[in-house]
């Protein structure tokens, strides 16, 4: 039986995305900056990728 490894550059892709389209909605000044920004920048660019699956 082979060991099947989870693919993170899905999960780095979407993070990605999700936090450039949130700056840039604060850019242009229709949302505030908040720690939802900063956490989805963290959370799902880099943290998510570090834990094992």
């Amino acid at each position: 039986m082979s060991e099947k490894l989870a693919n993170p550059a899905p999960l780095g892709l979407m993070g990605f995305g999700m936090t450039t389209v949130l700056l840039n909605l604060h850019n242009a000044g229709f949302y505030p900056l908040g720690s939802m920004i900063l956490a989805m920048g963290l959370v799902y660019g880099g943290l998510a990728q570090v834990i094992p699956v």
